[in-house]
């Protein structure tokens, strides 16, 4: 495989123990009295700490690099648009995406106005591949269709979930951040061969200065973890807003895809 069809493909994918048994007792024994409160509620489900009144309307674009040992590649411009709108005839956010290069992409994809619940996605990936998707508060139903055939996906949902980039760095912008922070979410992946919900973990490693259009800015340094990878956040601190991503690209031992902002906010 030639090195470029390789980043290609690599930027595409990148986006109880049984009790113990006791010995037989033959002896009669009272019944057991029932607890003691019957109508206990069950907490209630985690839900993601962000509120999405907060959020403002933005334009960003980034560049992304393909980062070797021995290279690096701008292999295109990715850009991300959030809009206010609705769906279902209620308020929502729009997030609009596109990537160029070697790999065009667009992502649309709708969030719950208050509290950023996933409500609709879908996407394009090189003009053969597309998903759709639609969430309807305790379930996701849609599917993938592309050259290696159609798949159907119907799972249950978290009221924590994560779904996809785009939605992922907004999130990230309305978290509350400090160093040491953790919090747990789930974090839906989706290619055109599987779909599953995996557990993810957000952590605030620390604080560092980076570049951006405007100059220094100061950001919080976010890693979200999965059973399947992990990716960096540089969120900035005063304007709210993930000003680089690097993350490993499957496929390429030691290479790394970064994005770094070079228009916005």
């Amino acid at each position: 495989m030639s090195r470029r069809r390789l980043v290609a493909w690599a930027l595409a994918a990148a986006l109880a123990a049984p009790a113990a048994v006791e010995a037989q007792d033959t002896s009669v024994r009272a019944p057991a009295p029932p607890p003691a409160d019957t109508d206990t509620v069950p907490p209630p489900p985690r839900t993601l700490p962000v509120n999405g009144v907060l959020l403002r309307p933005q334009h960003l674009r980034y560049q992304m690099t393909v980062v070797a040992s021995d290279s690096t590649h701008v292999v295109g411009i990715r850009t991300v648009s959030v809009t206010q709108g609705t769906y279902g005839a209620f308020p929502a956010w729009l997030i609009a995406q596109t990537r160029g290069g070697s790999v065009p992409a667009t992502d649309t994809v709708y969030l719950s106005y208050v509290d950023l619940r996933p409500l609709h996605w879908t996407s394009t990936v090189g003009g053969r591949s597309r998903l759709a998707l639609e969430f309807t508060g305790d379930s996701i139903y849609g599917g993938t269709s592309g050259p290696p055939g159609n798949q159907n996906i119907q799972l249950a949902e978290p009221h924590d979930l994560l779904a996809g980039a785009p939605m992922t760095e907004l999130v990230l912008q309305l978290m509350p951040h400090g160093v040491g922070r953790m919090d747990s979410v789930s974090v839906l992946q989706v290619d055109l061969g599987s779909a599953r919900i995996v557990p993810g973990a957000i952590t605030v490693d620390g604080e560092q200065d980076v570049p951006s259009p405007r100059g220094p800015v100061h950001c919080w340094v976010v890693t979200l973890s999965t059973p399947l990878g992990s990716a960096h956040y540089w969120v900035a601190e005063d304007t709210p807003v993930v000003v680089r991503i690097r993350q490993d690209l499957p496929g390429m031992p030691g290479a790394v895809l970064e994005q770094r902002l070079i228009g916005g906010p």
